[in-house]
């Protein structure tokens, strides 16, 4: 189980906003944070990595202490042994398909596992290519390939979907399903879309705007409509 308490204010000259959230992961699972612009839905995701640091509280993976305040604990992202997939894919723009993959390698080498996941995404077939000469959909898939690149324990995914179309992110969910089977992975994800969430999530935890919190499944929490 991934468990999180984490709280942090950020300061301006209009307002202070307070991001707040007490929440559980079940972990083999596939879990959503869901909530409206600007409620922190990104921050918590970043906190949980170990990229930004919260004011206070704490981050716990199985008995494994990721963050504690009070104690000063603060693991790093490779010591968390997560993997991030930003909304923008990241990629490095001069290597190809097959150099991204190696860079994020812990051998610099192409597993077997790797290679497989390629296949059953539909990716092998660009190894060779550029992110310049791939679609929204296509690097957004290697971006997700690259992270499980290092085996880590939590797959992390801000808005994965936001600049796909609805064909395009209906095939990168069901090849996500694929990938979480092939490679045991948690996945925890930020998204603002309710139809992802469905499709997707076994639980969502609902960032509501009077800074109350909801965790639950998504046919309990949240409504179809929008």
């Amino acid at each position: 189980m991934l468990n999180i308490d984490l709280n942090k204010i950020f300061k301006t000259k209009q307002r202070n906003t307070v991001v707040s959230c007490r929440a559980h992961f079940e972990l083999g699972k596939t879990s959503a944070i869901y909530g409206r612009s600007g409620v922190g839905k990104s921050t918590i995701l970043r906190i949980i990595a170990g990229l930004d640091e919260a004011d206070n509280g704490k981050i716990t993976y199985k008995d494994e202490v990721w963050y504690d305040q009070t104690k000063k604990i603060n693991l790093s992202l490779a010591a968390r042994k997560v993997g991030f997939v930003f909304q923008d894919y990241n990629l490095f723009p001069n290597m190809t398909v097959e150099g991204n993959l190696k860079y994020a390698s812990i051998t610099n080498q192409i597993s077997d596992q790797t290679r497989h996941l390629l296949e059953v995404t539909d990716l092998i077939k660009l190894f060779q290519a550029y992110p310049r000469e791939l679609s929204g959909g296509e690097r957004q898939r290697v971006s997700i390939v690259r992270a499980l690149c290092q085996k880590p324990r939590i797959l992390l995914l801000d808005e994965p979907f936001s600049a796909l179309d609805d064909a395009s992110i209906g095939d990168l969910i069901r090849e996500l399903s694929v990938v979480q089977e092939e490679a045991g992975a948690t996945i925890l994800m930020v998204s603002h879309r309710k139809d992802v969430i469905f499709e997707m999530a076994d639980s969502v935890v609902h960032l509501k705007d009077d800074g109350t919190i909801a965790q639950g499944k998504p046919m309990d929490l949240l409504t179809k409509t929008f």
